[in-house]
């Protein structure tokens, strides 16, 4: 364990950063339990393969302020057929979501290399799932630690109930990489059912708004469930209380990693030409938040589907354990296709993860039996 905590150096914004990578108990301690953002600098991520295969010096007749750049022809080389999803920042439909598409990923590349597609952002883009999926990537040293080619998952966020759960049961997972020019954005949101989210700077710089929970009121409608789009251009007619909010607003360099608490909605611009990683995840710290977000979501659903519940109600007639449980069901398939997950999929993570613990725990007893 490291003898001397991690040098807090606070910025106007509000936000700590932290030269050096704290320990997991520092970390615990200062921002994962008050629940507060903080910023680190290049010493959690320095080891990463993505930091030098995936960025090349810049030249020097280049004034981007930055000593690397995308190297954009390793990318496409590397990982060219891959399908992703597109989002074209210019193209925003009534709810304030972006148009989104997919499209090969080398066609991606092709357009911004030939100055086209300024606004389209690689977005949500699965690629340690990808790799994982294809054998032929993987070493076999590799395969056997677990480790993604491209990065490993930082210390202090390994502890992944949400991760864990995915990748070992499922075909899916919340492990992304993220890809931009200039000028695109990911609008005002707050991530899934409350989950913690870290994000690191591969390269180029970003802008981060940030909205303690207690400011949530302020970002909607009044009497209506509209959330700010882009906090960069609010109509403050349609969103008065918007001008009560104090963000905190953060620039983030290449290299650096950022820890968004649960609960903080949050809006990002690329400064620059930016290639991120992230990480939806959760633990015991946070499961009481994302357990109440679970039962607020659910209440929401059975609220949209009044008319459902009266015709199966209805249909149902003198049977109302069989219609409760159609509706339950029905209640549950919607849950699940809006993010990802669902009760039933909230208490195997939980019980995934109480799992993993036991065993971890069977590990030590049995190592101390054999020390004595």
């Amino acid at each position: 364990m490291r003898e001397t905590q991690a040098q807090i150096d606070p910025t106007p914004d509000g936000v700590d950063r932290l030269e050096d990578a704290p320990t997991y108990e520092e970390f615990l301690e200062r921002y994962l339990k008050p629940n507060k953002p903080v910023v680190i600098g290049i010493d959690l991520a320095k080891s990463w393969p993505a930091l030098r295969e995936w960025t090349v010096p810049t030249p020097p007749e280049a004034a981007s302020g930055s000593s690397r750049q995308i190297d954009w022809q390793h990318l496409s080389d590397a990982y060219g057929d891959h399908v992703v999803s597109v989002a074209n920042c210019s193209k925003v439909d009534s709810f304030g979501n972006l148009e989104c598409d997919t499209a090969r990923f080398r066609d991606v590349v092709s357009q911004w290399q030939n100055g086209e597609g300024q606004l389209l952002y690689v977005k949500d883009w699965h690629l340690a799932r990808s790799i994982e999926s294809a054998p032929s990537v993987f070493s076999p040293a590799t395969c056997s630690t677990g480790t993604i080619p491209f990065y490993v998952t930082p210390h202090i966020f390994a502890d992944d109930w949400m991760n864990a759960f995915y990748t070992t049961h499922t075909s899916d997972d919340f492990r992304f990489v993220y890809v931009g020019a200039a000028g695109t954005f990911t609008p005002l949101h707050r991530d899934v059912y409350c989950s913690y989210s870290w994000s690191t700077n591969v390269c180029g710089r970003k802008r981060w708004w940030l909205f303690p929970p207690e400011q949530t009121s302020y970002l909607f409608m009044p009497a209506r469930k509209l959330c700010v789009h882009d906090v960069r251009s609010v109509d403050l007619e349609r969103f008065p209380d918007f001008a009560k909010t104090r963000p905190l607003v953060v620039e983030q360099e290449a290299g650096e990693t950022i820890f968004v608490p649960s609960g903080w909605y949050h809006q990002v611009e690329n400064l620059t030409a930016c290639i991120s990683i992230n990480h939806n995840w959760c633990n015991s710290v946070g499961l009481p938040v994302l357990y109440s977000s679970m039962c607020d979501k659910v209440i929401e659903v059975e609220h949209a589907l009044e008319d459902v519940r009266d015709m199966l109600r209805t249909s149902h007639s003198g049977d109302e354990r069989a219609w409760k449980a159609e509706f339950c069901s029905v209640v549950q398939e919607l849950v699940q296709q809006d993010a990802g997950w669902n009760w039933l999929t909230f208490w195997r993570m939980v019980a995934h993860a109480l799992q993993s613990a036991v065993r971890q725990d069977s590990v030590v007893k049995t190592d101390e039996v054999r020390v004595r």
